[in-house]
């Protein structure tokens, strides 16, 4: 049963940074920072100063949310509230629907990559048919879908249920993580090739010869590595799209991104230090290419230096983390729908929310659906497809966002002068954290197109994009046309117009 009304506030600010923890720390960590040998060869022992630099980049649209927060710019739908004061409504729509879109790729990489934790976590228990089961296709498939709907039958049942379980689940990433960084500090390359060795009966140097590349480029690794590592980075935008039902949101958002952005980048790069410090990225790339994929893993490839019964606990403890990654995106993909809904741009019917649990179910279904699709998707191409299509969408919102920064004075000039930051009478640098954002997202946009040029058009990240905002703009303009229809000097036409120029409701 729905009804038009509100989110429930009922998230505190612990629970709001563990929206934005949780989604940035788990695939991004345990997964594609060794995968990256495989998908970008020649970025080698460079992972760890990579994280570093990712986290840099990230502290940069942190000032620029903190910047638009002062202005009460906060509530469900976290960019798109920015962007459509600062800057238009329309681009605002267009350019979270493509988000959208690439969070919809992100659950299905999340429901591939999952049942493949799963996998690691059988085999080091010794049920190697059930582990052979999680790692088919047909075993990824039904496990995904299980974990996908799951977590939907969760967040239908309520923020605060899904923010409890999103805050335990953060302390299990801290422990997990820690760890495995003493394990990796702890541990010489020596003594993993030989129990590497041991357990495979493989030589080293057959491993090694593998790899496809045995040289380090620092071309490859900021050209096209990185960008894919940014990856991990993404969720922060989760922690914004609390804004609907965090407790005094403007200062807990402000805080949270602050305190997010701060832990993760020290996490991801001592976790990455830790990794290619006790395993040559020689061998992780070699493995890859022999179909040892399975132990390619930093789990996968840490659990050689453990007991047996650490290993297997080990192993179960990253599954369950990739899978709560489904906590945060789930909520950021149905607060954006909740969000158009809201304003008018879709079907009011998308913002109305449940009689008992206040969730827009609506939202939470359609994000299902189509991660389903997403994940049938990336069973055929592999993690990079949900990779290279969330990082390409997320910087066109990074892009807008930095030219809002620019355009917001005369855009929205009251909501400018009410600004509060210590940023609001620097226009120098206002102007020039804009570019920058604007710059980096070119860089790295360009840099996942050209990445993807290979694949057959239809599956290319750029030409998808292009479809779906085709189609985004094709829905705007219904709304537009909507809107002339009503009397523009009626209530309800200047309200639909004031909208876009006053922060959302608190």
């Amino acid at each position: 049963m729905q009804q038009p009304n509100h989110l429930n506030r009922a998230l505190g600010l612990l629970a709001v940074i563990a929206f934005g923890l949780t989604n940035e720390i788990a695939a991004g960590l345990f997964f594609v920072s060794t995968q990256i040998q495989q998908s970008t060869p020649g970025v080698g022992n460079l992972v760890p100063l990579l994280m570093l630099v990712g986290g840099a980049i990230t502290f940069v649209t942190v000032v620029a949310y903190r910047y638009f927060f002062a202005s009460g710019l906060v509530g469900a739908g976290g960019e798109y509230v920015m962007i459509s004061r600062a800057l238009s409504p329309g681009i605002a729509f267009v350019v979270t629907f493509l988000a959208w879109f690439g969070f919809t790729g992100a659950l299905g990489t999340l429901a591939y990559s999952a049942p493949k934790f799963l996998s690691t976590a059988a085999l080091s228990l010794g049920a190697t048919g059930i582990g052979a089961f999680f790692a088919s296709n047909a075993g990824i498939l039904i496990v995904g879908l299980i974990i996908l709907w799951g977590f939907w039958f969760i967040h239908v049942h309520g923020v605060r249920l899904a923010g409890t379980l999103t805050t335990i689940a953060m302390f299990l990433v801290f422990v997990v993580a820690l760890v495995m960084i003493i394990i990796g500090f702890a541990s010489s390359q020596h003594t993993f090739v030989n129990a590497l060795t041991q357990h495979l009966h493989i030589p080293l140097t057959s491993i090694i010869a593998a790899s496809p590349v045995h040289n380090v480029s620092y071309g490859i690794a900021f050209g096209s590595a990185l960008p894919v590592l940014f990856f991990g980075y993404l969720g922060l935008s989760t922690a914004t799209q609390t804004g609907g039902e965090a407790k005094n949101a403007v200062k807990s958002l402000s805080k949270a991104v602050v305190v997010t952005v701060t832990m993760v980048t020290v996490i991801y790069t001592l976790f990455a230090w830790a990794v290619y410090h006790a395993v040559p990225w020689q061998v992780i790339s070699g493995l890859a290419k022999m179909n040892l994929s399975s132990y390619t893993t930093s789990s996968g490839l840490l659990q050689f230096l453990m007991p047996t019964w650490m290993s297997s606990l080990l192993n179960v403890c990253v599954a369950l983390i990739v899978a709560k990654t489904f906590l945060p995106i789930f909520l950021a993909q149905s607060r954006w729908v909740y969000a158009w809904g809201e304003d008018g741009l879709i079907p009011a019917i998308f913002a109305r929310t449940h009689a008992k649990y206040k969730t827009p179910v609506l939202a939470l279904s359609l994000s299902a659906i189509f991660g389903s699709i997403s994940l049938i998707e990336s069973i055929k191409l592999g993690f990079v497809f949900g990779v290279n299509i969330r990082v390409l969408s997320v910087m066109l919102v990074f892009f807008f966002i930095g030219l809002g920064m620019i355009t917001f004075p005369h855009r929205a000039p009251n909501l400018y002068s009410a600004n509060t930051s210590q940023l609001a009478r620097n226009r120098f640098m206002q102007i020039f954290i804009g570019v920058l954002l604007m710059a980096v997202s070119v860089w790295f946009s360009i840099s996942i197109t050209l990445s993807s040029i290979a694949n057959p058009i239809y599956l290319q990240p750029a030409f998808q994009s292009a479809v779906v905002v085709i189609l985004g703009t094709v829905v705007y303009r219904i709304y537009l046309a909507r809107l002339k229809n009503h009397d523009l000097s009626s209530d309800q036409g200047m309200k639909e117009r004031e909208r876009f120029t006053q922060p959302p409701a608190q």
